[in-house]
């Protein structure tokens, strides 16, 4: 086993600095940037209570956790993920059960952790993504088999999200499905699978949608904003009115009204629209161009790693990153109807902060000390 200096003498081409670099820089601009926003946004919710302060915190407790994620030995976590993503399972099973799991607005997403109340889905995106990338760097060429190849990573997305979706948690259980697909098909699954597996999630959601009374309002509010802007539409248009009012350069720190009283979650899932109101669309754009950037460098260089288990760690996180932004995005624009996914090291939320830099831990750690190690099965 290389020791920790020797791992550290892997890290000197200056190929892999810019890559590391930029997917730590990106990360925490964005992370900053929302900071700023949050002292804004903090003002319509806990008047006696930081969000600016405590998001801070959790920051500084996140980057123990990058510091984890890049040093940690991921062929020891690659020996035993069969068993962590068993134990996650478990976990989102408890989370469903009344008096364990912990629920907010109606869905039951929490479990109190060493004292803590964590979003256990947060942390199963990156348990989903390393079980996947060492099974299909594990049964190499036969990915492109229909039972051995995708069926059998398939069946075990569809059940991970499955339980997600009973919380209910839509956007994650789409996120997650979205995540283990693109995977098989960058690593050999076959065109005809992932066709007919897209095919058979599309009908799925749209039966579980249309018998569901909450998520049917939704779609139909998403549908026609105008006519539902004070019912069902009412988050959404208040978004596209701090658009609107921010103009090119904002309304300044602190001078947006969406933040007050009138948009619900701003320091979530609604965060953008505060971002585009106090600083303007210049300043949505400047974000999205580091998510980009940060997207481009990662799926490149991921792309490059000689280990498929390696690159498909790498590519996954980076897809992840990239589907959570196009969905947050989406739903604060009206392109795509509400679901509660938040904007990545942006939006206010400790489980999410945690999940992302651990998930930038590992990224750098495949950058840093697993770019030339050929895979011990292929």
């Amino acid at each position: 086993m290389a020791t920790f200096f020797e791992r550290l003498r892997r890290c000197v081409s200056p190929d892999k600095s810019f890559a590391c670099l930029t997917a730590l820089f990106c990360p925490v601009v964005l992370t900053f940037v929302g900071l700023v926003v949050l002292s804004s946004a903090s003002l319509s919710f806990y008047r006696n209570e930081s969000l600016f302060s405590k998001q801070l915190y959790w920051f500084l407790i996140s980057l123990f956790f990058l510091l984890i994620g890049a040093f940690v030995d991921l062929n020891f976590i690659r020996k035993h993920i069969s068993k962590v993503l068993i134990a996650f399972f478990v976990l989102l099973v408890l989370v469903l059960i009344p008096g364990i799991g912990h629920s907010v607005n109606g869905s039951r997403r929490w479990l109190l952790i060493f004292g803590m109340n964590l979003q256990v889905s947060e942390f199963v995106k990156i348990v989903l993504i390393l079980w996947l990338a060492d099974y299909v760097s594990l049964v190499g060429r036969e990915v492109k088999s229909f039972f051995k190849g995708f069926f059998k990573p398939f069946l075990v997305a569809v059940c991970i999200s499955g339980l997600v979706l009973l919380e209910p948690d839509y956007g994650t259980a789409i996120l997650l499905g979205g995540i283990a697909i693109s995977l098989l098909f960058l690593y050999g699954s076959k065109v005809l699978y992932i066709g007919g597996s897209l095919v058979v999630a599309l009908i799925s959601v749209s039966i579980l949608i249309f018998f569901n009374p909450v998520r049917m309002r939704r779609v139909m509010a998403f549908i026609d904003v105008d006519a539902n802007r004070l019912g069902g539409a009412y988050q959404l248009w208040q978004g596209i009115l701090g658009f609107v009012s921010g103009g090119l350069w904002g309304s300044g720190v602190g001078n947006g009204k969406q933040q007050l009283v009138y948009l619900p979650e701003a320091h979530t899932d609604f965060i953008l629209p505060i971002l585009g109101e106090e600083f303007g669309s210049i300043a949505v754009v400047f974000v999205l161009i580091l998510y980009f950037v940060f997207f481009i460098v990662c799926i490149v260089h991921g792309m490059r790693i000689k280990s498929t288990y390696y690159s498909a760690v790498s590519c996954g996180i980076a897809l992840l990153v990239a589907y959570q932004v196009v969905m947050n995005v989406g739903v604060v624009s009206g392109l795509l109807p509400t679901k509660g996914i938040v904007l990545p090291f942006i939006s206010y939320g400790r489980s999410n902060l945690l999940a992302m830099y651990f998930m930038l831990g590992i990224l750098l750690n495949c950058f840093l000390f697993n770019q030339d190690l050929p895979s011990e099965i292929e």
